[in-house]
This record gives C-alpha cells, structure tokens and sequence, in this order.
C-alpha cells in the first residue's frame, strides 16, 4: 500500500510540465506565424512598390531617364486609396514640349493612381541650360541683335561686342509666375564698367524688363524662385493641380 502511494506520488509532479510545454510550442508557432504573414505582406508591399515605381518611370520616359522612388509605406493601402503620398522623381536630363533641363528633383504629392487625374502638389528644381535659355529667348523674347546668355562666377550675362571690345550686359533674372523676367544691371565694354542707372532709360530699354515666357511648363505649374549658376538658370518650381499630360 505505501508502495503504491508513493509511486504514484512519485508521478504525478511530471504532469504540469507537460501542459506547460505543449502552451510553448503553441506560443512559438503563433508567433511563427505571425511573423511568417508580417514578412508575406512587407514582401508584397515592396513587390507592389517596385513594380508601381517601374510603371511610372516608363511612364515619364517620353521626358527622359528617371529614378522614381515611391515613399511612405504601405503603398498596398495607398494603392488601395487611389493615390501614392509622396513620388520622388530625380533626372539627370529631362525634356519636356521640346525644352531642355538638367538636375531635376521634384517631389510629387498626392499622386493619383488614375494618370488623368491631376497631381495635388509638385515641388521640384531643375537647371535650365544656357543654350535653351537662348533659344526660348530668340522664340518669346526681342534680345539685341548679336548677344547671347552667359553666366561669369555665378552671375548672368548677355554676351555680345561693340567697337570691337567684348560687351557684357549684367543680368538680374526674375521669377514672375509663368515668366522670367530679366533685368540689366550694368553694362562692362573692354575694361571699363558703367552702372545702368547712369544711363538714360531711353538707351537701355532694350536690355530691360526683357520677359521670357514659360508657357510650356505643365498647367497648375509656377517658377517660385531663380538664380544664375555656371550651367545656367536654378528654378524652383511650385504647383498645385499639375497635369503632366
């Protein structure tokens, strides 16, 4: 009889630990699971972005080369919403209704799914060249005869002669909506170099308030600044309802 009992003592402390490690092996395969779906999904997702990213570079390739990187995440609930909340979009060139830039970087905002809708919001820069600058000039502009866009140590010039002396016509470039508004703000003929304010307004109105419209760029698309570098015009550009198409 004590024989029995204590065997069966003796047994019994063996059985929680068996419960114990079967609630363990359950507990570690949910999480398996669990874990196994995140990765399923987060693979997907990236699937999805690669893929969308892919669709709208070739979608922007009648405008050049671009790397498009589509932020934020998940993109399967921004698809699923209809719009992509931040496009980033970089190019080394680009050119758009026959115009050239260089450098482009913009950033797209709520970015509808359905390409025929309008982009909520772009901001973007790019540099346009001195030698398109030239030619939307001759197209939209009346610049003297004979002279042309240079940048010297950062500053725009119109670039010409006279008497046989090189003529540069310092240049200060206006953003002004659609249009970009230039400026003379001193004349330099050989060595010598003479303020535009000596001069009467009725000798250098040739070479002031010379506009050069922007009309190309996409409806719902604005320059909000400019600068002069060695390659040409900086802009910054800001819009709200731009349509690419």
């Amino acid at each position: 009889m004590v024989s029995m009992m204590t065997a069966s003592t003796a047994e019994y402390p063996h059985e929680p630990p068996r419960r114990s490690s079967r609630r363990s092996t359950f507990i570690v395969t949910a999480v398996v699971v669990v874990i196994t779906l995140i990765v399923a999904i987060i693979a997907v997702d990236r699937v999805v972005d690669f893929t969308t990213e892919q669709r709208i570079a070739e979608d922007l390739e009648p405008y050049g080369d671009a790397d498009v990187n589509v932020e934020g995440f998940p993109v399967l609930t921004q698809m699923a919403g209809g719009t992509l909340n931040t496009v980033h979009v970089t190019a080394d060139r680009a050119r758009y209704d026959d115009v050239d830039f260089i450098d482009v970087d913009a950033k797209l905002f709520d970015v509808p799914i359905d390409t025929s809708r309008p982009i909520d919001t772009v901001e973007a820069s790019a540099v346009i060249p001195l030698a398109t600058i030239d030619s939307l000039a001759s197209e939209h502009a009346s610049l003297p005869t004979g002279m042309s866009f240079t940048t010297i140590d950062g500053g725009l010039f119109l670039k010409g002669s006279l008497l046989g002396q090189e003529l540069l016509i310092g240049i200060e470039p206006k953003a002004e909506s659609r249009r970009v508004i230039v400026n003379a703000t001193t004349i330099r003929l050989g060595s010598a170099k003479v303020d535009i304010d000596s001069i009467p307004s009725f000798l250098t109105s040739s070479i002031s308030d010379i506009a050069i419209d922007l009309d190309f760029l996409p409806a719902g698309l604005e320059l909000a600044d400019i600068d002069a570098t060695d390659t040409g015009l900086a802009i910054s550009l800001h819009g709200t309802g731009v349509s690419l198409s």
